[in-house]
């Protein structure tokens, strides 16, 4: 109901056919020109804050992500028009996640499968009957909750939102510059389509407004709870924000962003913000003493994987160089999956590793961010490796109004 046909849910064709189109926006270059909506965002958060004041830091994170997306994919100025978006869609995302285990989702896939199966091999008549039935079954009708009226409403302003921003493009001649347009306007390198429709530009608007500002969101939470609880890499991370002097950070020059780059990148080994991630086999496979036949259902634990001790030392240490480059040779390339890995990996995996080092330079330059070292913050089981309970913090100035230092 919420990510309908995006990127993260759809298979084969489709998924093929839509990375296909979309690839070329998230190429490391036409994505560098959103380094300095990154830039201004987390200044303008950072403006915000005053000396003494009591904030959570997850959500302050939340605001900037949700406000970096979206502008960069709706041209949206205002914090309160994301936030807007970003709740529905925080609605949502928990209903997906109460509803994760339930005994009615084991039942609707099951359905969906017995469904998919008996289509294959019916005879001619009956296929088109089967089809269609699979095709009724895709709605999740089993699961508690689905006709919530905060869920249908959360799902209708998203849906109205979207495609008002969809209309408003059409109006104005498809000029305007956010990554809206270019997927309005994105054709299909092999011709199979001239362009997406509206309803599919909605399911890849909403599948990149959530994974654009949820998992960045919790990946710069928890690196801010990190340095607070490791003053030495604080103090290095510090050390690269401060070198930019009274100049804009941004990564156009990466070099100049190595450090707070590998601390960004450490935060999602500990806690990945997505701790699985599910997989269909296409064919039978097998892996290690386990045979699997097609269409197997397979959950990756990304979490698991990023805390093996024979790809991490000492895996539960915070230790930001372990991203140097010879540390990072010496490990398996899969070792490594936040973002997912083979054809399927996150297509928005160069915008994160873009505005994670920024945002997080941008802020500790201008605060220090105070936290009860007697404090541990778990992660909470959202759809996301949140941290429970926020990052509470107290802000305080780095110099006083008449000196930096």
């Amino acid at each position: 109901m919420l990510f309908r046909s995006g990127l993260f849910t759809s298979e084969v064709g489709l998924w093929r056919t839509q990375r296909k189109m979309m690839a070329p926006l998230f190429h490391p270059a036409p994505i560098q020109q959103y380094a300095e909506t990154m830039r201004i965002v987390a200044e303008r958060a950072a403006d915000a804050m005053r000396d003494g004041q009591s904030i959570d830091i997850a959500h302050e994170t939340t605001r900037i992500a949700m406000s970096v997306v979206g502008k960069a994919l709706f041209d949206v100025d205002t914090f309160d028009e994301a936030a807007s978006l970003g709740g529905a869609l925080t609605t949502a995302l928990g209903w997906v996640n109460r509803n994760l285990g339930s005994p009615a989702i084991v039942a609707h896939v099951l359905a969906l499968d017995a469904t998919d199966a008996l289509a294959q091999r019916a005879p001619a008549p009956l296929r088109g009957l089967l089809e269609r039935a699979h095709r009724a079954v895709e709605a999740p009708f089993m699961i508690p909750g689905v006709r919530d009226p905060e869920l249908l409403g959360a799902i209708d302003l998203v849906n109205a939102r979207i495609q008002r921003m969809i209309d408003e493009r059409r109006r104005q001649g498809l000029t305007r510059k956010d990554l809206l347009t270019l997927l309005l306007t994105a054709k299909d390198p092999e011709g199979l389509a001239e362009h997406m429709s509206d309803k599919q530009v909605r399911d890849e608007a909403v599948t990149l407004f959530v994974a654009g500002h949820e998992t960045t969101a919790t990946a710069l939470a928890w690196s801010f709870y990190l340095l607070a609880r490791n003053p030495e890499a604080l103090a290095r991370a510090r050390a690269e924000a401060d070198a930019f002097g009274d100049g804009p950070i941004t990564a156009w020059d990466a070099s100049k962003l190595e450090y707070c780059t590998r601390v960004f990148r450490e935060a999602m080994r500990l806690y990945p913000p997505l701790m699985m991630l599910p997989r269909r086999t296409l064919e039978p496979f097998e892996v290690a003493v386990y045979k699997l036949p097609a269409k197997s259902l397979v959950f990756l634990s990304i979490y698991a994987q990023h805390y093996r001790e024979d790809s991490f030392e000492f895996a539960e240490r915070f230790d930001p160089d372990r991203w140097l480059p010879e540390n990072e040779a010496q490990r398996h390339r899969s070792s490594y999956i936040p973002f997912s890995a083979g054809p399927r990996f996150c297509i928005g995996m160069h915008f994160a590793m873009l505005e994670g080092p920024i945002v997080l330079a941008t802020l500790l330059r201008r605060w220090r961010f105070e936290l009860d070292p007697a404090r541990v913050i778990e992660p909470d089981d959202f759809a996301t490796l949140r941290p429970r309970g926020g990052v509470p913090a107290v802000v305080r100035a780095r110099w006083a109004p008449s000196a930096r230092g």
